[in-house]
């Protein structure tokens, strides 16, 4: 689907530790990302998808089930569950579990991303401690109808609290969107 929908794909793809799992942290600008971890899931990381949403876009997308989708409901006692099967995700080297911590899909063009306590909570009752990998996804039209699509990924090395990994987020975000201008010029 990601051939047929965009006019290229740029891939610049760290490589990972086949022994370890990997939480992939992505921004989350569109129904596509989903679609776009499990490529880097399937093509780079060799490793089987599964994917957190949020409860109320899973129903709407039950199809999703099928390909590794979960659900969480923030703010909700089910929340716990949702944490506890993640960490278990996570507990198999041959995983990759993608979430969004920031909670919504939001413009390409946001900056300072704020993520929920949730990432913390499951890094906490991982043993052994997964990668984190960081996903930046972004799509520029130049001159044709359909958009190329920009993935980049930056393993994260440091300290596992919320607000720490957060920030390099945001710092790997910003670094993202001025390589974008580069290839613009």
């Amino acid at each position: 689907m990601l051939r047929k929908s965009f006019h290229r794909l740029y891939a610049e793809v760290e490589d990972c530790q086949a022994e370890k799992s990997v939480l992939l942290i992505g921004n989350h600008f569109s129904w596509w990302d989903g679609f776009i971890g499990n490529y880097l899931s399937y093509r780079y990381f060799k490793k089987k998808f599964h994917v957190m949403m949020l409860r109320e876009q899973l129903a709407k997308r039950m199809f999703l089930n099928k390909a590794g989708a979960f659900s969480v409901e923030k703010s909700s006692r089910s929340a716990v569950e949702s944490i506890l099967y993640s960490a278990e995700i996570l507990s198999g080297t041959n995983n990759v579990l993608m979430m969004f911590p920031q909670g919504s899909i939001e413009s390409l063009y946001h900056r300072d991303f704020e993520f929920a306590r949730g990432i913390e909570r499951i890094l906490e009752k991982c043993d052994p401690k997964p990668e984190i990998v960081f996903n930046i996804n972004l799509v520029d039209y130049f001159s044709r109808p359909s958009p190329t699509l920009f993935i980049r990924t930056r393993s994260y090395q440091g300290d596992l609290s919320a607000k720490e990994i957060e920030s390099a987020f945001n710092r790997f975000h910003l670094e993202c969107i001025g390589l974008q201008n580069e290839k613009l010029i």
